[in-house]
């Protein structure tokens, strides 16, 4: 006998943090596509830090981003 059953949609919690694979910078997303710039990459400066976007990659796209944890403190 063969169940198949749904596949259960990953359930994030935002905000969650992601770091860029190809830039480095650390990015706060407030929602699949939002986020800002907490942490700028090392390399190019590409991404200044505070800088937002609506439109990045999606932050469930692991081959883009690497899921970080963080501590905000202050």
């Amino acid at each position: 006998m063969l169940e198949v059953t749904k596949q259960f949609k990953e359930d994030i919690k935002y905000p969650v943090a992601r770091k860029s694979r190809e830039y480095g910078q650390i990015v706060l997303f407030f929602s699949i596509e939002e986020g800002v710039v907490i942490k700028p990459d090392t390399n190019n400066q590409k991404y200044d830090f505070g800088y937002k976007s609506c439109e990045w990659w999606y932050c469930n796209d692991y081959d883009k981003w690497e899921p970080v944890d963080i501590t905000i403190t202050g």
